[in-house]
């Protein structure tokens, strides 16, 4: 238990104190939470750009905080953990729930914001709640298959700033879903950012739990378990 208890502290440690982590999981989406009426005037009521802005910064932001792992492993610290009495299974655990806890925590932030200063309905707030922790824990997935690919730091934040974008930018982050053409609506649909994107269009759309609201948490959940599944079978070290 006094190992787990330490991994955990330690990936924790290495999540929120980073800089680039504190500014993308505490003033960005504050901020844009705060100032979501302004950044929607343009778009009307069912583009909702800053609903879908917010989940990028979440997606971007979960990463971060999981990007423990991929340090571990360029630094040899990894190796010297394995080699004590934790094993992988275990020590992934531990580093996805330093990574989702705090994730949580931000996504309760936006909801509560949302519901005092917007007055948000209590089920638009649950809704974003849920959707916002899920595409976070499918980020801390890809983390998961990230380490797996790459072993230098820097080619992996460089490489992964590309893949989230181009989900962003085809899962409807972006630019809606409705507008996108049909092959590159198609292809996002291989992303956990399109169906976060179909979830939240539909609780500001009908403000309720529609069934394809519901498949979209579901698709964000299988997501995060296949990404979980594939970074814990393949060699880390």
């Amino acid at each position: 238990m006094m190992v787990n208890m330490t991994v955990f502290k330690h990936a924790l440690r290495n999540g929120v104190t980073k800089p680039i982590s504190l500014v993308v999981n505490s003033i960005v989406p504050i901020g844009l939470v705060i100032f979501l009426d302004r950044i929607d005037a343009g778009f009307g009521p069912n583009a909702a750009v800053g609903f879908f802005v917010l989940a990028f910064v979440m997606m971007y932001g979960a990463f971060l905080m999981a990007n423990s792992i991929q340090k571990d492993k360029v630094e040899g610290v990894l190796v010297r953990i394995l080699a004590g009495p934790i094993t992988l299974r275990s020590y992934l655990a531990q580093n996805f729930l330093a990574a989702i806890i705090p994730m949580m925590a931000v996504s309760a932030i936006i909801g509560l914001l949302g519901y005092l200063i917007h007055d948000w309905s209590l089920t638009v707030t649950v809704g974003l709640v849920l959707v916002y922790t899920l595409i976070a824990a499918s980020a801390i997935g890809l983390s998961f298959v990230w380490s797996c690919l790459f072993k230098d730091k820097e080619a992996s934040l460089s490489g992964i700033s590309v893949v989230l974008t181009m989900s962003g930018l085809l899962g409807g982050f972006m630019m809606p879903l409705d507008m996108l053409p049909t092959i590159p609506y198609y292809v996002g649909m291989a992303t956990p950012a399109h169906w976060a994107s179909r979830a939240i269009q539909q609780l500001i759309r009908y403000g309720e739990f529609t069934q394809m609201y519901w498949l979209g948490l579901l698709a964000l959940t299988l997501f995060t378990i296949a990404f979980v599944l594939y970074g814990s079978k393949r060699r880390l070290v």
